[in-house]
């Protein structure tokens, strides 16, 4: 009796420290998976926009370039980027140096130096961090133009003085705003240093030479910012300056500078529009019909406010001048109306004529009306004159 509960004994003991055994395999099992997820979780992740940005074609003459890398932390714990890395001494990185949070944003600065680099280039950048990817590699690219090429990039000359452009064109800008605009310059003297200045500039614009003085086969830059609230003038403006060399004119000295200087209605809202102006013409086109050379006429055209407040006319012109447009009054209040007096003057000119009449006003829907005049100008005869 007593040797068959000795095995009963045994045999529970043993079945006992199978289950402890498994039990225990099976929780090891479980905490190193756990482990292992909270490991994976516990990273933050680097997220990159892109990681690849190229320059397209830059001139030697430009100096450095730079690109902004953004990123963003979408991890769950603190960033923290250990060291960033170039491939060559072009290439300068700048990276926080403080914890990036999780949700944050951040970026590497990569600059690249073309200088002594012409012809095409691939650099990268390796970046070293805590995040569940420890290595990213980012790479800029491009093609750097050799700065003995001047001719292909100043284009223009006046005296020693080479332009890469005589036409500031800054394009659509909002009253009231400010636009910039760079000129590049290169003296080509080789012994002579050049100071550039212009001649009458308007208040409207505000011009600054870097540097002040140009060293001889050295590069500059005009800086043009244009100050659209001191400009007078609506919708398309040119501006003709006169550049001198060391206080000198010289020839093919002209920059043209243009503009369309534009009325912000983007903030309006839907009540504001209701309760604008409004144009309305009686037509926007007249057609003469034909007539002499030496014949002068004219064509009316009226305007009507059919908005809730005052309608000003900011500016009216025209094509070209040989046609003089009057607008009757600047000032439209609610329900009543203007004219706006056409002349043409044919003389000089011969067969089919059209000829337009650009009207700016505050109107939020309709700021720029075009109205159009035509006729067919007669050819007169040598000897004889016009009936």
């Amino acid at each position: 009796m007593v040797f068959f509960l000795s095995l009963n004994t045994a045999s529970y003991i043993i079945t006992q420290s199978l289950m402890r055994t498994r039990l225990t395999l099976l929780l090891a099992t479980f905490l190193t998976l756990g482990l292992q997820a909270f490991g994976q979780q516990s990273k933050p992740i680097m997220t990159f926009t892109l990681k690849e940005y190229n320059f397209g074609t830059i001139r030697e003459s430009d100096g450095v370039v730079t690109h902004d890398f953004a990123f963003t932390n979408t991890g769950k714990v603190p960033l923290i980027i250990n060291d960033v890395k170039a491939s060559c001494g072009c290439t300068s990185p700048q990276w926080p140096k403080e914890p990036v949070l999780p949700g944050a944003a951040g970026s590497i600065r990569v600059s690249f130096d073309p200088k002594g680099r012409p012809g095409a280039f691939n650099k990268t950048v390796q970046v070293i961090s805590n995040a569940d990817i420890p290595s990213v590699i980012l790479i800029i690219n491009g093609v750097v133009i050799p700065v003995d090429k001047v001719d292909e990039v100043f284009k223009f000359s006046t005296g020693t003085v080479r332009l890469e452009t005589i036409y500031a064109a800054f394009g659509e800008l909002y009253k009231g705003s400010t636009g910039n605009f760079s000129i590049k310059v290169f003296n080509t003297s080789v012994d002579k240093p050049v100071k550039l200045t212009f001649r009458k500039v308007p208040s409207h614009l505000r011009i600054i030479m870097v540097p002040e003085v140009v060293d001889p086969q050295q590069e500059g830059r005009i800086e043009i910012e244009y100050l659209t609230a001191e400009q007078k003038e609506w919708d398309y403006t040119v501006d003709r300056l006169e550049l001198l060399v060391n206080g000198q004119p010289m020839p093919n000295n002209r920059i043209s500078i243009t503009a369309n200087i534009r009325e912000n209605f983007s903030g309006y809202t839907a009540e504001n529009i209701a309760m604008a102006p409004q144009v309305v013409f009686d037509n926007t086109s007249f057609d003469f019909g034909t007539i002499a050379s030496d014949m002068l006429v004219e064509h009316t055209f009226k305007l009507v406010n059919t908005g809730k407040s005052d309608l000003y006319i900011r500016k009216v012109s025209a094509s070209c001048g040989c046609t003089a447009v009057q607008p009757d009054k600047p000032v439209v209040p609610p329900g009543e109306s203007t004219m706006i007096r056409a002349v043409f003057n044919p003389t000089g000119r011969e067969g089919h004529q059209k000829k337009a009449i650009t009207v700016i006003t505050n109107d939020p829907k309709r700021s720029k009306t075009i109205l159009w005049i035509n006729a067919m100008v007669e050819k007169k005869e040598p000897g004889k004159l016009n009936q």
